[in-house]
């Protein structure tokens, strides 16, 4: 496609582009002719860009004279997530789980025995809020996030957490004894994601799942808080989690870059 009304617009480098967005899933392994006949660029130009591609490190040259794409095409995409913070990753994403249950949406990653909400959406059919905001602090053992945060952590990380944390009980619900509370974080792996069920605030009930980097490690945790005079638990089990679900799924599949 040429472009020559702009004097700083370089054809070449629009055709290279054009080679690489030649591969998708249903065409994954090209031969020139195939690149010729997607890009309509003539067959002579497109070798010369597909061979430069495959000197850059962005093509494969396979046998027969087919082309593939290389995983170096993922450091373009890479480069450009790692221009962005994890917040501005997730907000339209949580904005979305809130549109969707009409509850609020939070994340947060752990500081010490203390969770920290980095990013916060209320649900706009709430006219009163929490007091919680974005900095916001609460102790990690009496919050879904919190849990979400540390089920993952190796047992030393663990229990260097609990020992550094001031253990109190805010409800009757809360836990605190180590020993039950590694239990619930079982339960809260095997499961697949951590509840908080009153144990901060009398009625106050909420999900919460990990976000993890390429190591297999939680930076981050998101939830969906709520409370049990407006959400039944049928409805937390059958509308909420399958939303928190599948924004940790999107959220965790933007993140594979991080360390």
């Amino acid at each position: 496609m040429e472009k020559n009304n702009n004097g700083y617009f370089v054809n070449s480098v629009a055709k290279g582009f054009e080679v690489l967005n030649a591969f998708t899933s249903n065409a994954s392994t090209m031969s020139l002719r195939d690149l010729e006949e997607k890009t309509g660029i003539n067959k002579a130009t497109v070798r010369r860009f597909a061979l430069t591609l495959v000197d850059l490190g962005y093509l494969r040259l396979l046998p027969e004279n087919k082309f593939q794409l290389s995983p170096k095409v993922l450091d373009l995409g890479s480069n450009y997530l790692e221009t962005l913070s994890l917040p501005d990753l997730s907000l339209p994403i949580l904005q979305d789980i809130a549109k969707n249950v009409k509850e609020s949406t939070n994340m947060a990653v752990l500081d010490g025995p203390e969770v920290v909400y980095v990013l916060r959406v209320n649900a706009a059919e709430r006219i009163i809020g929490s007091n919680l905001r974005i900095g916001s602090r609460l102790p990690y053992f009496a919050s879904s996030l919190g849990k979400a945060l540390v089920a993952w952590l190796p047992e030393s990380e663990r229990k260097k957490t609990w020992d550094s944390a001031t253990i109190e009980a805010f409800t009757e619900k809360t836990i605190t004894s180590y020993k039950e509370f590694e239990a619930h974080l079982a339960i809260c792996r095997s499961q697949g994601y951590a509840e908080g069920n009153g144990e901060l605030e009398v009625g106050l009930r909420s999900i919460a799942m990990p976000i993890f980097n390429r190591r297999g490690l939680p930076i981050a945790a998101i939830n969906i808080s709520t409370n049990l005079l407006r959400s039944s638990e049928q409805q937390i089990a059958d509308v909420y989690l399958p939303a928190l679900k599948e924004g940790a799924r999107t959220i965790n599949q933007q993140t594979e870059h991080l360390s």
